[in-house]
């Protein structure tokens, strides 16, 4: 079985892509506090580390540090954070109000295994996404859970976060989509359409919480900016049956290959053949969860053009156990490739393979962008492709012997 969740999709409708991790820019000299400005007393440098401190002078109301760099709207920001006790957060698309407070998304800073990682509206709507959920917040404000990044108990199982040591934030804003990682692990996603209460753009800060005393730090916060603009996050996949995708072909239908089960799309991998959207699709991120009950093999195929038939024009980022992030070419579809890691038809991942073992979820994401094309397994770019031909097409996934 090979089951599928947690589909996002994303149209990215401007030009440019930034590669791997190039892009990305310090914030942070590593010496002092130039480009950054907080409540005196509170904040300082120590060994190369911004550290937030109450111990000494307790505070009344929340605090932050606040990043002079600019009001980014869609970026990458990546930093480590330690906390000994207390309250903290790591703060984005904020705005300033007065000495010191600021009113936005946070990412949540505590040592509390299964809260740490979730978001928060602060000064704004509060509470927004617990640890393990996929949000949708609709135009008028109402909010709802449509999917699972990931089980709460399973993340504390793994020890997705390390108390009093340093734990790696990475936090991703599209549009009105917005991504957290704790030391690679997804803990939250956000679909914000309300349109009062959203924040699409603003400044980035760090937080120390009021109450008794506590010591934070952070260090090595660094920004990659996003060019152009995106859509509205299009959800796929409901969860519930499988309205706007096809199955092509009879057998595949007969032998129920692909079914629904709570929650979660079920591929039994036999007879050969896909399932696709109805909707042809060209620019866009697209989002997916994926994993192996047994060893075998399937595939995510792009911009599938032509007839129904086994094996479609597309280009296939591969599904199989422990290869995920190669790309096979299917009937020669317009697409160039690194010479040096490809083979005819099969252009190998640049890494070493990044999986989960067998019964794990993998969070996998192909950016097409024009003829650009990255393939990210747990956030690791696996590979690229440019030149790829631009016209739309449907979304498969295969049927391959798992």
């Amino acid at each position: 079985m090979q089951p599928l969740r947690t589909l996002a999709f994303v149209l990215a409708t401007a030009a440019g892509l930034v590669r791997a991790e190039d892009g990305f820019t310090s914030m942070f000299n590593g010496t002092d506090l130039t480009g950054w400005r907080g409540k005196e007393g509170y904040w300082s440098v120590q060994d190369g580390v911004i550290r937030g401190d109450t111990t000494k002078k307790p505070l009344g109301k929340n605090t932050f540090l606040i990043w002079d760099g600019g009001k980014p709207a869609n970026f990458e920001l990546k930093l480590s954070f330690r906390l000994q006790n207390g309250n903290a957060g790591v703060q984005y698309r904020s705005e300033e109000l007065d000495d010191f407070v600021v009113k936005g998304y946070q990412a949540e800073v505590e040592n509390t295994p299964g809260k740490v990682g979730f978001l928060y509206d602060e000064k704004g709507r509060g509470w927004m996404v617990n640890v393990g959920d996929i949000m949708e917040v609709s135009p008028t404000g109402e909010k709802k859970v449509v999917g699972k990044v990931s089980d709460v108990e399973e993340l504390k199982k793994t020890g997705y976060y390390r108390e009093k040591d340093w734990n790696d934030y990475h936090i991703i804003c599209r549009g009105p989509h917005v991504l957290h990682y704790l030391n690679g692990h997804p803990t939250v996603e956000l679909i914000d359409l309300d349109e009062k209460g959203r924040h699409l753009s603003g400044l980035i800060a760090l937080q120390i919480h009021s109450g008794p005393g506590m010591v934070v730090e952070y260090k090595d916060p660094r920004i990659k900016m996003l060019p152009g603009t995106y859509g509205a996050p299009r959800r796929l996949f409901n969860g519930t049956d499988l309205a706007g995708w096809t199955v092509p072909f009879d057998n595949v239908k007969e032998a129920n290959t692909f079914t629904v089960k709570d929650g979660v799309l079920h591929n039994s991998g036999k007879p050969a053949g896909y399932i696709r959207t109805t909707d042809d699709f060209g620019s866009y991120v697209l989002r997916l969860q994926i994993r192996h009950l047994t060893e075998g093999n399937s595939g995510v195929l792009l911009r599938m053009v032509g007839n129904d038939k086994v094996w479609p024009k597309s280009i296939e980022c591969q599904g199989q156990f422990r290869a995920k992030g190669d790309i096979w070419n299917i009937d020669n579809f317009p697409m160039k490739t690194d010479p040096a890691h490809t083979n005819g038809r099969h252009t190998v991942k640049l890494h070493p393979d990044n999986e989960k073992p067998l019964g794990g979820w993998n969070d996998y994401e192909m950016v097409l962008k024009g003829g650009d094309l990255e393939i990210y397994v747990n956030r690791l770019l696996q590979n690229t492709a440019t030149e790829c031909d631009a016209t739309p097409g449907k979304i498969c996934f295969q049927s391959e012997g798992s």
